[in-house]
């Protein structure tokens, strides 16, 4: 179990899967589904797991719809999150996206434990989908968006949130896929045993 049993770990599985042309969460990596990977790779890191989608994939796990109030785009989903889960007593919650195949093993407890909004870093750059979100924190951000302005950034939350940052020495971990040549990319990844 998590050392902070108040975080949740949610997988962001939204997404509109653009540039793939196909939805990344049921994508298959070696013969198995993004999002199953994921969920294997984070099992009894985290108390609860949820999913950021509009539908649980057949995995049984509860989801969380985008609130229609909220922006689009992953900032949105955070909002409704964050929104979401405080109702639910929870205090924060990891973030991760659905075709990160390859996400460290100790996210959850490394971007949690200091109970400050935190995000991931690979030592070059910051991955705000990989990211710990306290929910009032976030909530008195999103008191400061108006509705209907324009979509902010994750990165523009991650300032607003003064998120610290948490370093992880290998870019690989944070990959994610994109494009049918990612999808290559982390075959042959997994293939070497990387």
């Amino acid at each position: 179990m998590s050392a902070n049993p108040t975080a949740c770990l949610v997988i962001l599985a939204g997404g509109q899967s653009t540039r793939m042309g196909a939805d990344k969460a049921v994508i298959r990596l070696d013969g198995e589904r993004l999002i199953d990977i994921l969920i294997r790779r984070m099992a009894g890191k985290s108390e609860r797991i949820m999913l950021s989608a509009r539908e649980d994939y057949a995995t049984g796990l509860a989801i969380i719809p985008d609130d229609p109030q909220a922006p689009d785009g992953p900032v949105g989903a955070i909002f409704s999150l964050a929104d979401r889960l405080q109702k639910m007593g929870i205090d924060g919650f990891v973030t991760v996206p659905v075709d990160a195949p390859f996400a460290p093993p100790d996210l959850i407890e490394r971007l949690s434990v200091s109970g400050d909004c935190a995000v991931a870093e690979d030592g070059q750059r910051t991955h705000p989908t990989f990211a710990y979100w306290r929910c009032a924190v976030v909530n008195a951000v999103r008191g400061t968006h108006a509705q209907g302005e324009r979509a902010p950034s994750l990165h523009w939350l991650v300032r607003q949130c003064g998120a610290v940052t948490v370093t992880w020495p290998d870019e690989r971990l944070f990959m994610n896929i994109n494009r049918p040549a990612d999808l290559a990319a982390a075959a042959a990844i997994k293939k070497a045993g990387t």
